[in-house]
């Protein structure tokens, strides 16, 4: 009975490896690998005409198209597309993409420069457009995309550290080496968000968003709806807005992101420009009042009040901090903040015969003082951070209009998933006929053995 058991065994365990996958599961593709760009090589027409669309191909923000509501924009491609990159003159209104049968809300996340996704991958894509301008479309298939294209976050819901420059340059200008630091090099999330606009100078915003893009921002920035007017003097600068409108927004700033650090401008405008100074006039109001319920409810109602631990200004002459700009940074390939800052300047074509970025003299990006601290002063190590405590309480987050795109975080974490079950996968389809086959290995010894001690 026991060999006609062994026998049964040996049988059972064969037919199992037999009907065992002689393949296995692929593994799944590699986050690094590259995307090709589909743009020279696909058939894009507007409304069934071809006329300028040389325009959405010259790799140029300056050359454009206007569109109007209902303009649809047909691509054909020998390969599926699974990225479109579209730059706008204008923050666009909703509008949709169709690929493989499934239409895509787009517009939605207030981007000049969107990359969409779209749900079902095709080789032939169609956009219904509003009223708008577009500038530049560049198509890419399936992989990572290349750092020139702009694959923005959102807006932090909780930063780190605010930056508030009152124009697009001043971030570079006099704030320097902040960004590829403590954005790029060490990944701490730092929002930016501007006192003014530049929509009047269509190509500034643009400048504006390559800059941030150069240094290692990656949270969309805020832009407000102030209007860009030069001033030369606070008073002066006062009569130009409505200052009550303006502190509110940086109480909600303040609130809405609860930044541990905030940075400013120059008390004294740096080179004297009113709007700087009025910048700053009115942050040390806000940092003062986002901690109480009864300035400007409305911000405290939606986000909750919050006080901010530091705050620095440019060239503050007390409790100085100066900043370590000539570091090789590894996130920039050894290049140093200095460097990186003045190429994110550099992406301001308009601006560079009147200003540089300078780590010396009047002007110098390094300098700052600790103007307003609850966690006590600074040291002397030059780290806008010391005594910083973060809180890992999640922030109640605001109701946002729903929207179809993914996120970038997203589809990395959806791809970390992806991997990890196929990792496992392929481990348990791997140990069965190793285990199967070594039982088998091991009976056929039992048989063998006995058949010779009979």
């Amino acid at each position: 009975m026991r060999r006609k058991h062994l026998y049964l065994a040996i049988f059972f365990c064969m037919l199992i490896l037999f009907f065992l996958p002689t393949s296995f599961p692929a593994s799944a593709e590699t986050s690094d690998q590259a995307a090709n760009e589909l743009t020279d090589s696909t058939s894009i027409t507007l409304n069934g005409s071809t006329s300028g669309i040389a325009k959405l191909k010259d790799g140029s923000y300056t050359s454009k198209i206007s569109c109007k509501a209902g303009d649809i924009i047909r691509i054909s491609s020998d390969s599926e597309i699974w990225s479109l990159y579209l730059i706008f003159d204008r923050v666009p209104k909703k509008y949709t993409v169709e690929s493989g049968g499934q239409i895509q809300a787009c517009g939605t996340s207030g981007f000049l420069h969107e990359v969409i996704r779209p749900s079902t991958p095709s080789k032939e894509v169609s956009i219904t457009l509003p009223d708008t301008i577009l500038c530049e479309i560049r198509l890419f298939s399936k992989g990572q995309l290349p750092d020139t294209v702009q694959d923005w976050e959102a807006p932090y819901n909780d930063c780190d550290m605010l930056l508030l420059p009152t124009h697009a340059d001043d971030e570079h200008i006099f704030f320097g080496g902040i960004m590829p630091y403590y954005a790029g090099e060490k990944g701490m999330k730092v929002q930016v968000a501007y006192l003014t606009n530049h929509w009047g100078e269509p190509y500034r915003p643009h400048e504006l968003l390559n800059g941030l893009w150069e240094v290692g921002i990656r949270a969309y920035p805020v832009i407000s709806e102030f209007s860009d007017y030069y001033s030369e003097a606070l008073e002066h600068a006062k009569t130009l807005y409505d200052t009550e409108k303006m502190l509110a927004y940086e109480v909600e700033l303040i609130r809405r992101f609860k930044p541990e650090v905030v940075v400013d401008h120059d008390i004294n405008g740096e080179y004297g420009h009113g709007v700087h100074m009025l910048n700053t006039w009115l942050l040390q109001q806000a940092v003062e009042q986002s901690g109480n319920a009864q300035y400007f409810p409305e911000s405290a109602q939606k986000y909750g009040t919050f006080d901010v631990q530091k705050t620095y200004l440019h060239l503050y002459p007390e409790n100085e901090l100066i900043m370590d700009v000539d570091t090789p940074l590894k996130a920039f390939g050894g290049k140093t903040a200095y460097e990186v800052a003045v190429a994110g300047f550099s992406k301001h074509v308009s601006q560079q015969k009147w200003f540089s970025v300078e780590k010396s003299g009047k002007y110098d990006c390094r300098k700052f003082g600790l103007y307003r601290t609850t966690v006590g002063l600074d040291s002397g190590i030059g780290d806008f951070f010391e005594n910083v405590t973060f809180s890992d309480a999640p922030d109640p987050l605001p109701p946002k209009e729903e929207s179809t795109q993914e996120t970038a975080s997203d589809i990395q974490t959806e791809s970390s998933d992806t991997v990890s079950k196929t990792e496992s996968t392929l481990s348990f389809w791997y140990l069965i006929p190793i285990v199967l086959g070594a039982a088998v290995l091991l009976c056929c010894i039992i048989v063998i053995r006995r058949k010779k001690e009979k």
